[in-house]
């Protein structure tokens, strides 16, 4: 859900004034158009995978010849680490996998998963709606369980108390992740968010742009922004603070990964093999702040202190080998139906399917593996 790209800091103050153009050009349209699908390529890989878990897991064993995989990701984004991490550390390729890196929107990416052009998908929030609707699919992976969402505001706005009859602008008005997390800080601030404040929509760019967002407040238009990690980043450095953190109350789901039943039921030994890479890419993103940094620095265009910065934020989110725990399935599930509207009542075990990324990191453990 949260996602851009933003400049490198040696062309960012030469740039500031025309992306500030162009975003409240955007605004005035109230739309952005989105970003053209891009591919990136992984090495093949040769070695094989590692020993099974004392505990009975299955152990995933590479075949002599990389086995082709297409991941989709929305963008480019600090919520997808740990899988740039699998390619660039090679733990892919360990595990004999060929990860390609297919770039598209959340609903493009879901329906080539269900057509069988792809074998994973970063959109997982996108497949709840689809899954409501009866699509054979599970979400099997989250980068995060926690909303990777800030409250940004001009310097004189201190706590969200302060925010009663100002102007707080998000990507749409109604329904979107950003709304609903604003209103739900509201409201535990004693707050009416129907009356109290007034949103600003600023267009459709939402987690493909920062300009739009951060252009709003520094026009005066708005004077708060509820924004991802890299538009709290560019807020910051225009001299905006940030008041609140969504993580640290709010579940959602960040950087999940969803895949079709037939692939977990048919190729659970390719279903294991892929989550071994993920369980070391998102424990490399935990433990290991250095490479994590040079990872992600390949990936998203930041300068290395503000890439720096973001890490620090986004890595106490992350949830535990991509696991969200059993007893806040149901709350999360509860977020991701207010948040499409879904009317079915969907059941956690509809939805959810963690136990090969359970036995993936038990055959880790096993394995004595530890990140550098």
């Amino acid at each position: 859900m949260a996602s851009l790209i933003v400049s490198r800091s040696h062309t960012r103050r030469r740039s500031l004034a025309a992306r500030l153009a162009l975003g409240l050009a955007c605004l005035a349209l109230f739309a952005c158009a989105p970003a053209a699908p891009t591919a990136e390529r992984a090495a093949p890989a040769t070695q094989s995978a590692p020993s099974a878990a004392s505990t009975g897991a299955p152990a995933p064993s590479a075949p002599s010849a990389p086995t082709a995989l297409k991941l989709h990701l929305p963008s480019r984004s600090t919520s997808y680490l740990p899988w740039y991490i699998a390619i660039e550390q090679g733990y892919f390729k360990e595990q004999g996998l060929d990860v390609e890196i297919v770039q598209a929107t959340g609903t493009v990416g879901i329906q080539a998963l269900l057509a069988g052009e792809m074998q994973f998908s970063g959109a997982a929030s996108s497949a709840v709606p689809a899954i409501a609707r009866g699509a054979p699919l599970k979400v099997v992976y989250a980068q995060s369980g926690r909303a990777n969402y800030w409250l940004v505001a001009k310097p004189e706005i201190k706590t969200l108390a302060d925010l009663k009859g100002k102007r707080i602008v998000v990507p749409n008005l109604g329904g979107s992740t950003y709304q609903r997390l604003a209103d739900g800080a509201l409201r535990r601030a004693g707050l009416d968010p129907a009356t109290d404040v007034n949103y600003v929509a600023g267009g459709s760019a939402g987690g493909g742009s920062s300009d739009v967002l951060v252009g709003s407040l520094v026009s005066g238009l708005a004077d708060a922004m509820v924004g991802n990690v890299l538009q709290r980043l560019v807020a910051e450095e225009q001299g905006f603070h940030t008041i609140y953190s969504f993580g640290d109350e709010a579940l959602d789901l960040q950087g999940g990964v969803a895949t079709t039943d037939s692939l977990l039921a048919n190729q659970p030994d390719l279903a294991q093999r892929f989550f071994v890479a993920a369980v070391k890419g998102t424990r490399v993103m935990v433990d290991d702040p250095a490479t994590s940094l040079d990872v992600l620095l390949k990936y998203v265009e930041l300068d290395r202190d503000a890439a720096a910065r973001g890490l620090e934020w986004v890595r106490p989110l992350t949830a535990k080998d991509g696991l969200i725990p059993a007893a806040e399935q149901p709350e999360i599930l509860a977020v991701l139906r207010q948040t499409y509207e879904i009317d079915e009542n969907l059941e956690p075990g509809q939805v959810f399917a963690f136990r090969p990324l359970q036995q993936a990191a038990q055959t880790v453990d096993a394995s004595g593996w530890k990140p550098k």
